[in-house]
């Protein structure tokens, strides 16, 4: 499994909610984005204006296929002012611990 790793700086933080808004709903659900992603994880950090997107895939070659469209959406959800720097990651440990529903 591979990930991605973006982190968007600049973000005002009274607009951090609408940054963050608009990322959640680009992002993850672009057709053609989505194929072989396995996951997505959204991170902020709203004192300083950080929003940190991490997504998971099968594998390199899928996460290398869909970087050109998410070059293109990440130019696309860049605020005025706003940074977006881009990490590419072999994972080496994914542990997912679900939460028991209360009875």
């Amino acid at each position: 499994m591979h990930a991605r790793l973006t982190r968007y700086e600049g973000s005002p933080p009274d607009g951090m909610e609408e940054a963050l808004q608009t990322k959640k709903h680009v992002l993850p659900t672009e057709p053609g984005l989505t194929d072989d992603m396995k996951g997505v994880v959204f991170l902020t950090d709203r004192q300083n204006g950080t929003i940190v997107v991490i997504s998971l895939w099968e594998d390199e070659k899928a996460m290398e296929a869909s970087d050109g469209e998410a070059t293109r959406l990440r130019e696309e959800v860049t605020g005025p002012g706003e940074t977006a720097s881009v990490e590419h990651y072999e994972v080496a440990l994914l542990e997912v611990v679900q939460a028991s529903q209360a009875s």
